[in-house]
């Protein structure tokens, strides 16, 4: 019999004593005689006490069939039954409903604690005895005799667990210490369930219970940022001293007329980044809220437009553009702040500095660490007040855990709590979210307190080093409840900071597509209830803090870090503007492929000139020409040929690590993932469809002795039409070896002359196929399927998009293309490429277990061959 789950009550049965037998012996008397039973007369209230035996009795046995009829509901079966012990078994993956219906016999309020059914529960294989009915197997075995021991000796109201218990082990249910006794002559040892929180889930969910205190401890500091119109501020606040709240909170007592936050976005590479993200959540908050926007002359909306579209404007008119969104109104001033100045971006720090005039523009007060530089566009700005932020008061933080929990701790646990962290509000917040999630701190109605009497004492267990000591003051708290959370919620929350902390749900699910994360839907529920994340506006998702991002970003394995930032630079490339594109070339540059680094950026930066964005466009130029002499001189140098971020489930090897080894053939991810799936062959149609066993072919790309673009583009002799035709071949034949390299730098070449641009479209999209990029890839053979062309490059066209679907794991659509090209290619009167159509058919029927259909395919392929050209 497989392993069970068994769950043992043990009850107080009611025990009457008949006068027609002697089987239970009277009380001994005093000198070891029998007590002798007084007369009937004499036996005062008799008659009561059997007429409560017989209640008790009946009460016994009813909550007993009552327990398991709710056993049953349960899916249970009932295994065992004695006097006073009965047992039910569950299988594995009913742990949940097995401590459920325990934890509800444990503390059913209707029935006196004294009386209520102790519990035990134990788990190991169990041997089959015989069936009694239909939920009614018996059954025995180890766990049962554990079970059985357990609630022997447990309390009236008490779950004992095995401490072998598989869900004991793994952390799954929450504990309240040990509980021993002797049953028999055996020593017996269990486990207190938590009856009221027994799952850990239960558990986690008390984090979202926790209030959002008022600032505390920052009164001063807030009256020194009043600072005049038209001048700057800067917070100097170290990660989790609260200099981002400290903002928020000057911007409700300052009461602008209007206000601007901006804060860092993505890599903080994209010129006017910050600007445009802050002024498109500034217009959204003033549509929610029904308030007016602001007003802005005709000849600066195009400007505005421009921003908001990711395409840039010059420096000046972006500055004239914020100084009208800021105009004071009445008696009151507009208000800049700026939060982690020193990430956010030259252009829009420069517009910012542009925008504060003496005497009338909006203040401004930027948010700096504590040794950080000012950025260089604020130099030129003399600031009007500095202020540091500090730790907190041993009162404040006390103050700070007792707001955070809503006032049911008691004073001792709030002074217990507050001294185990740094005086950081950060730091405090991050240690009672550990202390709830861990089980350390048990919330329960109107009470916190500890869950062992030994939780929140003492000191740090150990000394910290030197480089714990510079880190953040929250950053153990955070690493800690790090390692509790689901594996499929730290991929999320890993995509997020690999994006810079601030994306949209789209882009999230679109880095996270492939590793078996769930989509930003499935999850938003939990990351948002235990504060991992928060919503900025509609459809985006923000890290609650700074330190979060840098330790998600600091768990990723450094093997796999390339593979990230390859991922996040096609992503960012599908998501963006023009200007976002440096964001793209930062990470694309970050994961070694410097050629797609060095392009991304030289788009970028031309963009940048075109809006007059000099300094910037000069910056992404000069990035783009050194990552492209870098690429240019980089012999054996890696090549990121992933652009998937590992799966949570299983690491990978980033390809970007080392030289890729020569294959058979490429393969892309959704082949490699699914078994079966038919190889992808586009290599077997003839011409424009590549010919993977063509004889024609005399280089071979992969010879390291000497270059095969120089025997083509340099030839004194060819024709351009021949060196295509050259290219062409040597493009095949990259392809039929897996040099994903020498395929991409052959196409480029192709393109360059012009012709058979068609191929090189399609070579590109195996490239991006071969490399883990699904959706570019099928984006690319989409495009060009869904192109007015002929009829015979149509059928090309459809068949390279069916071979690209079948690579991706996607048959369906992958047979409806195929057949729609066979369909083009008959109309064509193309006989090859009606035979390459039939081999593919061939293949997907066999690789999805269509035998018939494949046979019959391959005959169809068959007779195509044999026919004549037409």
């Amino acid at each position: 019999m497989p392993e069970r789950i068994v769950v043992s009550f043990r009850g107080t049965a009611a025990l009457s004593q008949p006068d027609s037998t002697d089987a239970v012996a009277p009380w001994p008397g005093r000198r070891g005689a029998p007590r002798a039973l007084a007369p009937p007369s004499r036996q005062k209230g008799a008659a009561r006490a059997v007429g409560g035996a017989a209640r008790g009795e009946e009460s016994y046995l009813a909550r007993a069939l009552a327990l398991k009829k709710r056993a049953e509901a349960l899916g249970a079966t009932l295994c065992a039954w004695s006097a006073q012990t009965f047992s039910f078994e569950f299988t594995p993956d009913d742990v949940e409903e097995a401590v459920l219906l325990a934890a509800l016999a444990a503390e059913d309020a209707a029935v006196h604690p004294d009386a209520r059914f102790a519990v035990g529960i134990a788990q190991g294989e169990m041997t089959y005895v015989g069936e009694a009915g239909r939920f009614t197997a018996l059954s025995w075995g180890q766990p049962l005799l554990v079970a059985v021991m357990l609630a022997r000796v447990a309390l009236p109201g008490d779950v004992l667990l095995d401490p072998a218990l598989a869900a004991v082990i793994s952390g799954e249910l929450m504990t309240l210490g040990a509980h021993r006794g002797i049953d028999g002559a055996r020593r017996v040892r269990g486990l207190r369930l938590d009856a009221q929180q027994p799952l850990r889930r239960q558990v986690a969910e008390s984090v979202a219970r926790l209030c959002k205190p008022p600032l505390i401890g920052r009164d001063a500091e807030l009256a020194e940022l009043a600072v005049p119109p038209g001048s700057l501020a800067i917070v100097r606040a170290e990660p989790g001293a609260g200099g981002t709240r400290l903002l928020l909170e000057l911007e409700r007592l300052l009461a602008p007329s209007r206000s601007l936050f901006v804060a860092p976005i993505g890599a903080s590479r994209e010129p006017f980044g910050a600007l445009r993200r802050a002024l498109a959540r500034a217009a959204l908050r003033a549509e929610k809220s029904r308030a007016r926007a602001p007003v802005l002359p005709d000849r600066l909306k195009p400007a505005l437009a421009r921003l908001l579209a990711g395409e840039g404007v010059e420096p000046r008119i972006a500055a004239e553009v914020l100084a009208v969104w800021l105009a004071p109104s009445d008696v009151r001033v507009g208000l800049l702040a700026v939060d982690d100045a020193s990430e956010v971006d030259a252009a829009s720090l420069e517009a910012i500095a542009l925008a504060l005039s003496p005497g009338g523009g909006p203040r401004a007060v930027a948010r700096l660490g504590r040794s950080d530089p000012l950025p260089a566009p604020l130099t030129a700005l003399t600031p009007a007040a500095t202020v540091t932020l500090g730790p907190l008061s041993a009162s404040g933080a006390q103050d700070l855990v007792r707001r955070l929990l809503d006032g049911c701790i008691d004073e001792a646990g709030a002074r217990r709590w507050a001294a185990r962290a740094p005086a950081f509000p950060l730091a405090v917040r991050e240690l009672l979210c550990e202390a709830l999630e861990s089980g350390a701190l048990r919330w329960i109605g109107r009470s916190v307190g500890p869950r062992r009497r030994s939780a929140g004492r003492g000191r740090p267990p150990r000394t910290m080093t030197g480089a714990e000591l510079a880190a953040p003051p929250a950053l153990r708290s955070i690493e800690a409840r790090l390692r509790l959370l689901a594996i499929g919620q730290r991929t999320v929350l890993t995509a997020l900071a690999t994006l810079g902390g601030d994306a949209s749900d789209a882009a999230i699910d679109a880095l996270c597509d492939g590793t078996g994360a769930p989509k930003v839907a499935a999850v938003q529920a939990a990351l948002l209830g235990a504060g991992w994340v928060f919503r900025p506006e509609p459809g985006w998702l923000r890290l609650s803090s700074r330190t979060l991002r840098d330790a998600l970003l600091a768990g990723v394995p450094p093997g796999e870090r390339a593979a990230w930032h390859l991922a996040a630079a096609r992503v960012v490339e599908d998501h963006a503007s023009v200007l976002g594109l440096a964001d793209a070339a930062w990470h694309a540059a970050k994961a070694g492929d410097r050629r797609s680094a060095a392009d991304l950026a030289g788009r970028a930066g031309r963009a940048a000139g075109d809006a007059l964005l000099e300094g910037s466009a000069a910056e992404l130029l000069a990035f783009a020409d050194e990552q492209e002499t870098a690429s240019d001189h980089r012999d054996g140098a890696p090549d990121s040929s992933s652009s998937q971020p590992p799966t949570h489930r299983t690491p990978i090897e980033v390809v970007g690590d080392a030289p890729e080894p020569q294959r058979a053939a490429p393969a892309p991810v959704g082949e490699r993932s699914r078994p079966g799936a038919p190889a992808a062959q586009p290599d077997d149609t003839p011409d424009d469809f590549p010919d993977a066993t063509s004889p024609d072919v005399g280089l071979p790309c992969g010879d390291a002795s000497g270059d095969p673009l120089a025997k083509t583009t340099e030839s004194p002799v060819l024709s351009m039409n021949d060196i295509a035709v050259r290219l062409a071949e040597l493009a095949k034949q990259a392809l039929v070896q897996g040099d994903l390299r020498t395929l991409e730098r052959l196409v480029g070449e192709l393109r360059r002359t012009g012709e058979h641009l068609e191929l090189a479209e399609r070579m590109t999209g195996l490239i991006s196929l071969g490399r883990g990029a699904k959706e570019e890839a099928l984006r690319r053979f989409r495009i060009a399927a869904e192109a007015d062309a002929s009829p015979s490059q149509r059928a090309r066209a459809l068949l390279a998009y069916g071979v690209a679907l079948a690579a991706a794991g996607r048959t369906e659509g992958a047979l409806l293309e195929a057949l729609s090209a066979l369909a083009r290619a008959r109309e064509a009167e193309d006989p090859h490429g009606e035979q390459a159509c039939a081999q593919f058919l061939a293949q997907l029927a066999a690789a999805t277990g269509h035998e018939e259909a494949a046979h019959a395919w391959a005959q169809v392929a068959r007779l195509a061959g044999a026919a004549p050209p037409s």
